[in-house]
Formats: C-alpha cells, sequence, structure tokens
C-alpha cells in the first residue's frame, strides 16, 4: 500500500475514546504494544541526553485502502517501550531532555539524541493466494552537540511479516513488532559505527572536542596573545 498519511498528533487516548464510532464504521484498529528485548551491547561511555518529541509518542497512522476499510494504527507506546530502554543500555547514562538546546543546569551531556517515526507503510493481501501481512518503517535518529549542533541525521528501517489469519488486526501488529524489533537492534548494533558518530565519540575520548555554549563564547572573547 502506497505511503498515504504519517504522524497524527492526536493522542492515543482520543484514539480510544472514538474506538466505538470507528468499530462501527467497519473501520480496522491496531494499538501495537509489545515488551522488546534489552540489547546486549556494551554501554558507550557517554552521557546522552534523550528527547521523545510529542509526534513519537503518540504516532497514529491512519490509511483508507480501498476494497478494505479504514485502517488506524497506533505505535505511540510501543516507540516508546522499544527506545527508552534501549538508549538507556546503549549509553552510560540517559537523561530526559525537553528541547534543544540544553540549559546550563545538563551542561555535563555530552550529546542528545532524538529519534522520530518519519515513515510507515503496511500491506493486508486481499487475494486468496496471499498469506502474509508486510510492514515497513524508518526511524530518523538524530544526534546533536548539547548545543544544538547536528552531529548526524540517520535513516534506520525495518521490516515484518506474519501469516494472515482471520484477526488481521492482530497479523499486522505482529508484522510491526518484528519491523520494530529489527530496528532496534540495528540502532543499537550500528549506531557507533557511523562515520559521524565515530568522530564524535573520538573527539569526546580524547578531548578534541571544540568548546560549546557558554565556555565557548568565554573563550572567544579572550583575544589572542600578540607577540612582543
Amino acid at each position: 500500500m502506497p505511503l498515504r498519511s504519517l504522524a497524527r498528533h492526536a493522542p492515543r487516548w482520543l484514539l480510544l475514546a472514538t474506538g466505538g464510532w470507528i468499530a462501527g464504521c467497519g473501520a480496522s484498529q491496531v494499538i501495537v504494544e509489545s515488551t522488546f528485548p534489552t540489547p546486549l551491547v556494551e554501554p558507550l561511555p557517554v552521557s546522552m541526553g534523550v528527547i521523545i518529541p510529542d509526534e513519537l509518542y503518540n504516532f497514529i497512522y491512519t490509511e483508507d485502502v480501498p476494497d478494505q476499510s479504514l485502517w488506524t494504527i497506533a505505535l505511540g507506546d510501543a516507540n516508546v517501550a522499544m527506545l527508552q530502554p534501549l538508549f538507556k543500555q546503549m549509553f552510560r547514562e540517559t537523561r530526559a531532555v525537553e528541547a534543544l538546546p540544553v540549559d546550563s543546569g545538563a551542561a555535563s551531556l555530552d550529546g542528545v539524541i532524538r529519534p522520530l517515526l518519519s515513515k510507515f507503510e503496511f500491506d493486508v493481501p486481499v487475494g486468496e493466494r496471499d498469506e502474509f501481512v508486510e510492514v515497513w518503517m524508518q526511524y530518523q535518529i538524530s544526534l546533536f552537540e548539547p548545543d544544538g549542533t547536528p552531529v548526524i541525521e540517520w535513516p534506520v528501517s525495518g521490516y515484518g511479516k506474519s501469516e494472515l489469519t482471520r484477526d488481521q488486526e492482530d497479523a499486522v501488529q505482529r508484522a510491526a513488532i518484528v519491523a520494530m524489533r529489527e530496528v532496534g537492534a540495528t540502532i543499537s548494533t550500528k549506531f557507533a559505527q557511523q562515520p559521524q558518530v565515530k568522530e564524535w565519540l573520538g573527539g569526546i575520548e580524547h578531548g578534541t572536542r571544540a568548546p560549546i555554549g557558554p565556555q565557548a563564547a568565554a573563550d572567544e572573547s579572550v583575544p589572542a596573545p600578540q607577540d612582543d
């Protein structure tokens, strides 16, 4: 199915409140919920701020599928259930951050990471010979310096499929969970291998990053020494 719409900013309680009306209109509603395995990775030696945007927490995908029904798929809770423990395991320390640049109270942070779910597609076959539901999604993982300077914008995709049964909604949920687990595995194992992240980590390790924030401004205000 082509991608018809992306994130919706309606809170999940609104979806639940309208669930009875949706069911009455011949629509299909899926609320993706799951627990996700803790990645077996060595935490990176950095303190990371984590921004979970509202559009990620409240992500709802809707698509009116011809010859089927109006599909409403809520992934907000699953996004948080996957990403918060994932980041906690990946980094030495994590702290919730509201926005960039971070305030002076979070000056000890090495960086800030912000995930977004940027693309979502699914397919529920209608032919008798089609046996699988498929889900594809793409997250955008953005890493910033604490002052808001971008380090990397990294797209991470996941694909999942599940056997089609009479309960189509359950099949979509199972395929979405498979796709999300693939995303989580990729983030946990490939993040530190990205060239920009390697350079960023090297700068932290060797103390070669340029000063940022108030310290940078103070350094710039000091005149260079003059030769006699």
